[in-house]
């Protein structure tokens, strides 16, 4: 079963009851959730009050409690300490594995990116994606070439809205609407990372000492361009350029986390994709493969 993600914007209070999440709104407003059928949970509004039992319930059933802050993006989220029975093992491997280890699995994780960027381009009719699924190939250990950087100029290049469209956190349209669905992106893998065991701390290329999610932030990669689709992709609800996103705007946006992904011969729905991906990380680590498990869109 696909687990579900809840949104909540309205004023109100989260509360357990008998095993469900209950949400007392305005106005005698009263709906009850099944907690093990949570995956996410995002509150948007600062007039929300969550019982610490809620709280509880949520981290043992390993679902993301993900706070907005006043501009209404992610900016804090509950995770638990341990939800995997081997965590300690899986640990100890990733803590443990040498840079040699940590640059072939960058490889494959910066080149299934690529590749995806290539595969939404060609979906788009660009001709930009015969270049990218030929840097795709070129990828070394360690991305040497730093071909992430340089094929990510050339597919936002031909996604862009405008010709003066610049990725950035702050820039014009449409970063706002890529920022929050990366962020949302970045919690269900966090997410999935701690379910299969792993420390999202550490990292396989990126290493901030500010940065808690720094292994996130990594395996993430392969998937956005499944939020691009959503964005820059043709793909609805953003027919024109806005300032701030509106519920209905995030609402959709959250639908990517149900979008199919192709892993091998079989179609996934994203969020339960990313359990195979951290699944297969995790035994990476352990020496029991020597493939990650890696979304397509082909």
């Amino acid at each position: 079963m696909i687990a579900k993600t809840l949104s909540f914007s309205s004023p109100g209070k989260l509360r357990l009851h008998l095993g469900q999440l209950v949400y007392d709104g305005e106005g005698d407003v009263h709906r009850t959730f099944p907690i093990e059928d949570l995956g996410m949970v995002i509150v948007d509004t600062g007039l929300m009050t969550i019982s610490t039992a809620a709280m509880q319930a949520l981290a043992e059933n390993n679902t993301a409690l993900v706070v907005c802050d006043k501009t209404h993006h992610p900016s804090a989220q509950l995770l638990p300490f341990a939800a995997n029975s081997t965590s300690q093992e899986t640990t100890e491997a990733q803590l443990a594995a040498s840079d040699a280890v940590n640059g072939r699995i960058w490889r494959q994780i910066v080149r299934q990116k690529i590749f995806n960027q290539a595969a939404l381009l060609e979906r788009l009719g660009a001709s930009e994606s015969k270049r990218l699924f030929n840097m795709a190939e070129e990828v070394k250990n360690y991305d040497e070439g730093n071909l992430e950087a340089q094929a990510a100029r050339i597919y936002f290049r031909a996604l862009a809205p405008t010709p003066s469209f610049v990725r950035s956190r702050d820039g014009e349209w449409p970063n706002v609407a890529l920022n929050y669905g990366y962020a949302i992106l970045r919690a269900g893998v966090a997410r999935a990372l701690v379910g299969s065991g792993l420390v999202c701390v550490k990292g396989v290329h990126h290493h901030n000492r500010y940065n808690a999610f720094c292994l996130a932030d990594d395996v993430m990669e392969p998937y956005r361009p499944f939020v691009d689709q959503y964005v820059l992709g043709k793909v609805p609800p953003f027919d024109v350029p806005v300032k701030e996103l509106c519920p209905g705007h995030k609402k959709r946006l959250l639908e990517m986390l149900t979008c199919d992904v192709t892993m091998g011969e079989l179609r996934r729905p994203l969020m339960v994709a990313l359990s195979y991906t951290t699944s297969s990380l995790a035994k990476y680590y352990l020496k029991k493969t020597e493939e990650l498990v890696l979304p397509s869109f082909k």
